[in-house]
Formats: C-alpha cells, sequence, structure tokens
C-alpha cells in the first residue's frame, strides 16, 4: 500500500486505498484465468514444465515491478501473473504422491510451511527495505530469483509424477493407477472440468464463500493496519511477516492435533473450522466497533493492537485447517488424472473470490470502519457453517471402493 500511496500520491489516501483494492482486483482477474489453463497443463506435462513456467512468470512481473513509475506500469507488472502458480503446482505433486486421510492433510499442510518460509522473510525484508526509501530494490531481487528458481526447476522429474508407494490394504501400488492412459489427454478441458465440478462442485462453492469472506478481510488488513493501527512500513512487513511464521508453523505442527480437536473427519472439521472462523471475525469487529461504543477508547494503544494480532492469529490457524482439510477431501473423490484439473478450478475459485473482494472490502471499510467490516465476514461464515450442517451429508460423495 505504501507505493500505491507514492504512485498516487500521500495526500491522497482515499484515492490511494481505492487504487490499492483495483490492483489486487486486477491481479486476481489474471490469476483465476491462468490457473483454469495451469491445471490442464500440468495433468499433461507434469510438475517440471509447470514450476518452469511459473518461476519465467515470476521473474518477468517483478522485472516490470521493478522498473515501476506509474499506476498504469504497476497493473502491467500484474501481467504476467498469469503464469504465476507455483503452489498450485506443489499442491498437484503433493496430491498425487499422497493417500487420502491423514497422511495427505499432514503433507498439505508441511507444503504450506515451507511455502511460508518466504513468506515470511519476504514480507520483513521488503518492509526493510521500503522503510530506506526504496520500494522496488526488492523486487529487483526477487526478478534475479526467480530466474535462478527457474533453472533450478530444469533439474527436477519430467513427465507426470508417477509413484510406486504399495497400498498395504488393496495390495496394489499407486504406479499402477499412474500407468494407465490418463483421460485428461482424451478428453476436452471442458468435459474434464465438468467432470471435476459435478463430483467436487459443492466443496469448491464453499470454498469459494469462505474464501469471499476472508479475502475481504486479508484484502483489508494492511489498511487497517495501517490507518487504524498506525503501522509503519517496518510494522507492517514485521506482522506480515509473524503472520506467515505462525501459519506455517500452525500447518508443520498443529495441523494434524487441531484436525483431531476438530473431530477428525472431514465434514467434523470442516464445520468446526467455519464455526471458529465465524467467530474468531465476530470477535474482531466487537473489538473495532467504535459507533456500537464496544471499544474503550482510553485502553492503551498497545493492547488493542496486541488484542487485534492475536485475534488475527488464531484465526490464521482455522483458515488454513480449513483450507487444507477441503482439498484433502476433494482431492480423494476426484480420479488421479484430474488432480491438475482439480487444482487449476480450485485455485480459479480462490482468485475469482478475490476479484471483487478487494474493492468490496475496501469500499465497506471506508464507509462503515473496521467493525461492519468483520461483522460482514462473520455473517457469511454463520451462513455458511448453518448450510454445511444442514446438507454436508447430501454432497460429501466418495467413490467407491474398488
Amino acid at each position: 500500500p505504501f507505493l500505491v500511496d507514492k504512485l498516487v500520491g500521500k495526500d491522497k489516501s482515499s484515492e490511494g486505498a481505492a487504487a490499492y483494492g483495483q490492483l489486487q482486483s486486477f491481479f486476481m482477474v489474471i490469476q483465476a484465468i491462468g490457473s483454469l489453463g495451469f491445471g490442464t497443463l500440468l495433468d499433461r506435462y507434469g510438475a517440471r514444465v509447470g514450476f518452469l513456467v511459473n518461476f519465467i512468470a515470476c521473474a518477468a512481473s517483478y522485472t516490470l515491478l521493478a522498473n515501476t513509475d506509474s499506476m498504469t506500469m504497476l497493473f502491467l507488472s500484474k501481467v504476467p501473473g498469469v503464469g504465476m502458480a507455483g503452489f498450485l503446482c506443489a499442491q498437484t505433486s503433493v496430491s498425487q504422491v499422497t493417500y487420502p486421510g491423514p497422511e495427505r492433510i499432514k503433507a498439505l499442510g508441511r507444503l504450506t510451511t515451507a511455502y511460508t518460509i518466504g513468506g515470511t522473510v519476504g514480507p520483513y525484508l521488503g518492509g526493510w527495505l521500503g522503510l530506506q526509501g526504496d520500494y522496488l530494490f526488492s523486487a529487483k531481487i526477487a526478478a534475479v530469483g526467480s530466474l535462478f528458481a527457474a533453472v533450478l526447476s530444469c533439474f527436477l522429474p519430467g513427465g507426470r509424477v508417477a509413484h510406486t508407494k504399495v497400498d498395504a490394504k488393496e495390495g496394489k501400488t499407486d504406479k499402477d493407477d499412474a500407468d494407465a492412459k490418463p483421460t485428461s489427454t482424451q478428453n476436452s478441458w471442458l468435459k474434464n472440468a465438468i467432470l471435476v465440478w459435478e463430483l467436487v462442485g459443492s466443496l469448491i462453492l464453499v470454498k469459494l464463500a469462505t474464501s469471499t469472506a476472508n479475502s475481504m478481510a486479508s484484502s483489508t488488513q494492511s489498511q487497517v493496519l495501517k490507518n487504524q493501527l498506525n503501522f509503519s512500513e517496518a510494522d507492517l512487513g514485521l506482522f506480515l511477516s509473524c503472520e506467515f511464521a505462525f501459519g506455517g508453523f500452525a500447518n508443520g505442527f498443529l495441523l494434524g492435533p487441531v484436525t483431531a480437536l476438530l473431530g477428525g473427519k472431514s465434514e467434523s472439521v470442516v464445520k468446526n473450522c467455519i464455526l471458529c472462523m465465524a467467530l474468531g471475525y465476530s470477535g474482531l469487529a466487537l473489538l473495532q466497533a467504535e459507533m456500537l461504543g464496544l471499544v474503550v477508547t482510553a485502553a492503551p494503544a498497545l493492547a488493542q493492537t496486541y488484542s487485534f494480532v492475536g485475534i488475527t492469529m488464531i484465526l490464521s490457524i482455522f483458515r488454513y485447517s480449513l483450507s487444507t482439510s477441503i482439498t484433502a477431501e476433494s482431492t480423494h473423490i476426484v480420479p488421479e488424472n484430474l488432480k491438475g484439473t482439480l487444482m487449476g478450478i480450485e485455485h480459479s475459485t480462490f482468485a475469482a473470490a478475490r476479484i471483487a473482494t478487494p474493492t468490496i472490502g475496501i469500499k465497506i471499510l471506508t464507509m462503515g470502519g473496521p467493525g461492519v467490516l468483520y461483522a460482514c465476514c462473520s455473517s457469511v461464515f454463520f451462513v455458511v457453517g448453518s448450510l454445511w450442517v444442514l446438507l454436508a451429508g447430501r454432497f460429501l460423495r466418495r467413490p467407491k471402493s474398488s
């Protein structure tokens, strides 16, 4: 948000907030379009090609960003995002080499932990560099790192992932399934997408609805921290780093225990995660609802900041658990050779949820303040949770045992 303010003009804070929301929405349009095709690319050509395309796109995006001197150039730097899908590549690969159930949930959690290592160091370093006055130097470093990663991706195994782990219960190997002719290369993308939607469309819609609420909160979080809690560039970078680090720790070490605590089975875990998210956003709404007189304005600023940060960190545990549980369930249901298409649709859905919601979130924040914003997020989770309790048993379809 500080770069946007600099390009728009620091004396135009409302315009800067609106431009920041529009920028995020534009990037999500690019991601939504790119993810759909990227899933099919993974089904056909495998992770090596996928990672190579991803890191080349990253390098192009960061190179453009490093040379940005206007809002037009900043928007243009987001266009290569059509090929930025590194996490999609990694999730697809993990889903292909693990069995459904606890093993896959833990593996997906650890993958997120690995992903958050960069997310922990990056925002803090970017915030520190921004505090020095150069908002673009970090983009130059990221461009070089992306090119290096593209070179490393050339050494990954080629083709689709095949694994030979023996299933003790059925006495067969996963390689037997992987060697079968993939229908994804025989059918059109549209037919494959329709099949995926028939199998797990309801789960994807749940992810869309919850992602919409989370997107409104996350896309405005920087504005709340900067304007309501008076965070500096370094403070904001440190907070984002801590949030990523805590999310990574939760996925790597707490996901298994939390999943067991929330019921173990996917249906119970998703229901309880949604309930906890609804209550968490209600807490943030009460904390920020100044017009309802629920905030003690005389309370020390540090106490208000710690309360906000604490609830946000707790929410991150359930947000990751919810997302991982839905992904684990959906990859259990769809055929092996359509997992790339599935992950592409999931990521596209997540991006679609973030197309309009940043602008909507900024608008709600500007008009009603943080309290109203978080109350809206809480309402979405309460509605989705109610529908899940009533209808989950009908649409959680599992494949028949062979």
